[in-house]
């Protein structure tokens, strides 16, 4: 289970969620508007966004026997981060470029992480097809 590079990119993305919780204030009134995720932070603070990532991302490891639902699982993830970068934008678009970096770059490398994930689940998918034909 560990051993699979996908199940690696998998626990970077929990990490990174998990940076993110521990990073963010939760009281989203007293801190600054002009912060990295600004008006962003009430979605990830309020409906708990990068908890439930993180616990959901966490699962998937463990759901190594089933990769159709892990790849599923991932691609919901992933369309989630995209409507959650497209608010970002629409919230944070005239904003600094400094700023609006380290928000940006958290929704790259998420996107990234489980491109990656899904890339090799499906050669690991290939690998036991192709087993499967030679016995």
């Amino acid at each position: 289970m560990i051993q699979r590079i996908q199940s690696i990119f998998m626990f970077l993305l929990a990490l990174i969620n998990i940076i993110l919780i521990i990073s963010i204030d939760s009281d989203p009134p007293s801190s600054i508007p002009e912060s990295y995720f600004g008006y962003y932070r009430i979605y990830i603070t309020d409906y708990f966004f990068s908890e439930i990532i993180s616990l959901i991302v966490l699962i998937n490891i463990f759901l190594f026997k089933h990769s159709k639902t892990q790849m599923n699982i991932l691609r919901t993830i992933a369309l989630v981060l995209i409507f959650g970068f497209l608010n970002f934008i629409d919230e944070r678009g005239e904003e600094v470029q400094g700023i609006r970096f380290w928000g940006f770059s958290y929704f790259l490398i998420s996107f990234i992480l489980i491109m990656l994930s899904i890339r090799y689940i499906k050669k690991d998918q290939a690998i036991i097809s192709s087993s499967n034909r030679l016995r």
